[in-house]
């Protein structure tokens, strides 16, 4: 993360503004109106030489020997008007010789005055923090930037820049409940937060080590931002938080092949291995095909002869064997049986079919109830019917609750309009990659 620089900072620094300053002799001190607005500044008489003095040397060919009379101007003790006008001498000189400590103690100096205006007052404290965070004072710039922020100051990507000083004191927890706080203040303006803050937050949380948070940070810029990549890495945030067997192994995958997150051809094997572990060939073959379609999966591959070509060679006579309807079954058919034939017929894209069997799957003694609503809703989700999908992913609790939700989050994405994204944030303070 880059704070503003020095060059960047003269240059706003004079777009923001400070006051004018011009001589003030006797002679124009008399010419003043006899009335003045109260918010307008006053040099007490005993300072007043001493802002002459040093306007002279900032005027002169020399400006360098005005700073040590602005310095010891600084360090006096001096009503608040004669510090605001001490503070912008500072600001001025250290523009004109480049001198970023002397503008920091201009800045400091103005705000520390309160006199300085209200419309230079969240520039100012910005102004403040940036300075502190390229002297890596994190405390003090975490409060200069927090005050800006709360003034409603919105430029130089100050969002990202205040949530860093919490990480640079390894306080992850503080700098992710930071981010909380700004991304939902940014969504509720009607302007979305961009892409670029959810993933600085997914890496921080990562970078904590708490895979709590990463996998919860994962998540939220999925929902937020949903693309095979975002979906493909809540995806995996969840599967290092907890361990999945191999039936929820292949319910994950299920997932991924519907988000778009399976992104290599490492993925197309795991999924087809899985699959033709529980015999699912059509499942093993609309996978690979996939991967063939969109071109991950080479038609030289070892997966086409290891793999595909068997399954094809399987679907025929598995397909004519199975049973169409639950009553078709021998016996009267554990609840497992259900829901393996359920999922033979969710490979071959029946999904009536499938929902029918884990349905049956519910209703026999001992039945595990999460597999087979988790059935139900990724049948229905294939299916299109997202309403029901949605009411099934309800009912999943236990290890597959954090699939279940995912799946809601994607579900509730493919209707919900998008909000319009927030502009780039300016390149002087674009975070570091």
């Amino acid at each position: 993360m880059r704070f503003l620089s020095h060059f960047s900072m003269a240059v706003a620094l004079a777009t923001a503004g400070t006051l004018a300053l011009t001589a003030m002799p006797q002679d124009a001190q008399a010419a003043q109106k006899k009335k003045e607005k109260k918010s307008e500044i006053k040099i007490s008489k005993e300072v007043r030489p001493k802002v002459a003095e040093i306007q002279k040397a900032m005027g002169s060919d020399t400006p360098a020997t005005a700073k040590p009379l602005v310095e010891a101007l600084l360090a006096e003790t001096l009503a608040p008007d004669d510090r605001y006008i001490a503070g912008q001498l500072a600001i001025q000189l250290g523009g004109t010789l480049k001198d970023t400590g002397l503008q920091e103690k201009g800045i400091i100096a103005s705000l520390d005055s309160g006199r300085t205006g209200a419309e230079q007052l969240p520039a100012f404290n910005f102004f403040a923090g940036n300075f502190a965070y390229g002297a890596d004072r994190w405390a003090d710039a975490a409060k200069w930037f927090q005050a800006a922020y709360d003034l409603g100051y919105r430029q130089n990507n100050i969002e990202p820049l205040l949530a860093e000083t919490y990480f640079k004191r390894n306080m992850h927890v503080e700098g992710l409940a930071k981010w909380d706080e700004i991304l939902n203040n940014a969504n509720a303006s009607g302007t979305k937060a961009p892409e670029s803050w959810y993933r600085l937050a997914r890496d921080r949380a990562l970078a904590s080590g708490n895979m709590g948070l990463y996998s919860t940070w994962a998540a939220r810029w999925a929902s937020a931002y949903p693309s095979g990549d975002s979906w493909g890495d809540a995806v995996a945030a969840s599967r290092r938080t907890s361990q999945a067997d191999s039936v929820q192994n292949l319910e994950v995958l299920r997932f991924m092949k519907a988000t778009g997150s399976l992104k290599t051809s490492g993925d197309y094997k795991e999924f087809a291995e899985e699959a033709q572990r529980k015999n699912l060939f059509g499942e093993v073959v609309a996978v690979l095909e996939d991967g063939q379609q969109k071109g991950i999966v080479s038609s030289t591959s070892p997966m086409i002869a290891e793999l595909l070509t068997p399954a094809r060679r399987e679907m025929a006579a598995d397909k004519q064997s199975l049973p169409s309807d639950p009553s078709g079954v021998r016996g009267s058919g554990s609840s497992s049986v259900m829901m393996n034939f359920a999922d033979v017929w969710l490979g071959y894209k029946d999904y009536g079919k499938a929902v029918t069997f884990y349905k049956s799957g519910l209703s026999k003694p001992g039945s595990d109830m999460n597999r087979g609503y988790m059935g139900i809703g990724t049948a229905e989700a294939y299916a299109g019917n997202f309403a029901a999908a949605h009411e099934a992913f309800a009912k999943v609790s236990g290890t597959r609750a954090p699939l279940a939700k995912m799946w809601q989050t994607w579900i509730d994405q493919q209707s919900k309009p998008a909000a319009p994204a927030a502009p780039a944030a300016p390149a002087a303070a674009e975070p570091a990659s």
